[in-house]
């Protein structure tokens, strides 16, 4: 499973913030601001999950994201997805590794048809 995913889309970085930001919330994340620009997006309950890991549901286990907002050498702004801080299996063993993973994918693919569907993204890369 990837650990990034990079959306480069052809808007400005305050647009492709908002979009972002949009995208997660209606993946259930609350959305914060995080420095130099970035995003910091969490959903679930982290006592919870510790409680009951891997048997917590997808919008109860713990996820925490990370995206990072920059511009590439050719212009392109740049959507870096990240996984957060926490190890899923600390959180739930396998259960949490597989419940981490389809949270990361779900965001991403989020994250993708936002874009896709404003018209803006240029080039999506797994990493």
């Amino acid at each position: 499973m990837p650990e990034s995913h990079d959306f480069f889309v052809a808007t400005d970085p305050d647009t492709a913030r908002a979009q972002v930001r949009d995208a997660l919330t209606r993946e259930g994340y609350t959305v914060d601001d995080g420095d130099q620009g970035a995003l910091r997006a969490t959903r679930g309950s982290l006592g919870l999950t510790l409680l009951i890991g891997g048997m917590a549901n997808d919008r109860t286990f713990h996820t925490r994201l990370d995206v990072q907002i920059m511009i590439a050498p050719d212009g392109r702004t740049v959507a870096r997805l990240l996984r957060g801080s926490g190890k899923s299996a600390i959180k739930g063993g396998a259960l949490g590794i597989s419940r981490g993973n389809r949270a990361f994918e779900q965001a991403a693919n989020a994250i993708h048809t936002t874009f896709a569907q404003a018209g803006v993204l240029t080039e999506s890369i797994a990493g």
